[in-house]
């Protein structure tokens, strides 16, 4: 009986002994590692650990050699190439105040296929994407993705994207594109746009620098474009450089109370021989909110968005900025104006009768009008969330809001109209809504639906008041 007893026993001393303790005694001795051997290794190259683990030699404390070996733990799992990476410190070859480094590592399988649905505005889509995990070794993800949408969007996408490119704590992506996106429905036309992107970012997201080559084109497969937008049609070269700045403080994400989010982007066109078919601007985009703990379950936030599209060179002197580019307001999501239709807010056109009709529409019925979106716009909101009572909504993060939603877009400088005509209008155009809605956060963003009324509006805009479903896209 003591003989089968003694491994029970052996167990229990070991759950008892205190290695935080005996390690607290020992942090400070002095110790070096003489070597790491590396176990598990088969697509990853071991140059590229060993640039991780390689701190480890520096340490000359037990303590340091821990914190160490901690650092590089995290460091070779944002890598994302690995299930489990464990570092094991044993007696070292050499004896004395040495040790050895035993990493063990067992690598995420390479091959991966992903289905999903998404919704984006009025649009619900399909995506498949083929990702090949570290499969030439050096952490690299390769994706192929097709994404179809309700709306006859396509978008064929051959991404390549690289942790931490010539060793700088950086992350690289290269993609090569074709997007295909139909705006018919708001604006009388239909997008293709066939390039690449190359992107380098920070590690924690907050800092991107890409630079953008494409070639645009733009239809009217459905021969009802106003004459706005017919100036628009053709074959563009799209030559780009756009940063992007973003961050935040929230204590939470579905339910924030206190702290406050930014996102800055800029970016500037025409970088290459000057030419009419080459777009040239410069546009800022802003976004910013701040959420205030009232009281328990109840936050109040504001949200504030602005953007700003100036034509140079050859797009000033042919008096118009691209309309792919502008700024749209209406509806949820970017541009958000509840109580009014997605694009449904600021300067349209009359699209052509003989083409409406020809396209099905009813000869006795009011045409429908271009969103031809604008070069300068705001949109304000102030929101006071609130939990519901029910525990089974609270546990999914479903919870309740009242707001004041209000925005302006106009079009800016071109020929015949000064900025102080545009900033005039501008200031005098706002519209106002408020509402009260339910509101569930989930992983890819908002679901939101709302009880608006409409405030103030202008001539031809979209009003929606009533119910209102709508999804925000995260943006921080």
């Amino acid at each position: 009986m003591a003989a089968e007893a003694a491994p029970e026993q052996q167990q229990a001393e070991a759950e008892d002994y205190d290695f935080e303790g005996a390690f607290q005694r020992l942090a400070d001795a002095q110790c070096r590692v003489d070597r790491i051997l590396l176990v598990g290794l088969e697509r990853t190259k071991q140059d590229l650990v060993e640039a991780e683990l390689r701190r480890l030699k520096h340490g000359r404390t037990l303590e340091e050699i821990r914190d160490a070996a901690m650092a590089a733990h995290d460091e070779l799992m944002a890598l994302d190439i690995f299930d489990a990476v464990d570092l094991v410190l044993t007696e070292g070859s050499k004896g004395g105040s040495t040790c050895t480094v035993v990493a063990r590592f067992k690598e995420k399988g390479m091959l991966r296929l992903h289905a999903g649905t998404y919704v984006q505005g009025t649009e619900g889509s399909v995506q498949t994407a083929l990702n090949l995990t570290n499969p030439l070794g050096h952490a690299e993800q390769v994706s192929l993705s097709v994404e179809y949408g309700s709306q006859a969007t396509n978008i064929y996408t051959l991404a390549v994207t690289k942790p931490k490119p010539f060793g700088r704590p950086l992350l690289a992506d290269l993609r090569l594109h074709q997007l295909g996106h139909n705006y018919q429905p708001w604006s009388s036309y239909a997008e293709v746009l066939r390039g690449g992107q190359v992107t380098l970012s920070s590690e924690d997201g907050r800092h991107a620098v890409s630079y953008e080559l494409g070639w645009r084109r733009l239809t009217d497969p459905g021969r009802a474009a106003s004459r706005a937008v017919l100036g628009q049609l053709g074959d563009k070269l799209l030559s780009a450089v756009k940063y992007v700045h973003r961050g935040e403080t929230f204590d939470s994400v579905a339910f924030p109370t206190q702290g406050w989010g930014y996102r800055s982007e800029t970016q500037v066109a025409g970088l290459a021989t000057p030419s009419p078919s080459v777009l040239q601007y410069v546009r800022q985009h802003l976004q910013g909110k701040a959420a205030f703990r009232i009281a328990d379950g109840a936050a109040l936030t504001l949200s504030a968005e602005a953007g700003l599209l100036l034509p140079w060179g050859a797009c000033r002197r042919e008096g118009g900025t691209p309309i792919s580019d502008r700024f749209f307001l209406g509806g949820t999501g970017v541009g958000a104006l509840r109580g009014f239709a997605q694009k449904g807010v600021g300067p349209s056109d009359a699209r052509r009768p003989g083409a409406e009709a020809s396209s099905g529409g009813s000869g006795g019925a009011p045409h429908r009008r271009d969103a031809l979106g604008g070069d300068l716009f705001c949109s304000l909101m102030a929101a006071l969330n609130f939990q519901l009572p029910a525990e089974s909504l609270r546990s999914v993060g479903i919870h309740g809001h009242v707001f004041v939603n209000g925005g302006s877009l106009v079009q800016g400088v071109g020929p015949g109209r000064s900025l102080q005509s545009a900033w005039h209008e501008f200031g005098t155009s706002f519209r106002w809504s408020v509402g009260a809605g339910i509101v569930w956060p989930t992983k890819i963003g908002k679901l939101e639906l709302n009880l608006c009324k409409v405030l103030a509006r202008q001539p031809f805009d979209l009003p929606r008041t009533g119910l209102q479903f709508g999804f925000v896209p995260p943006a921080w």
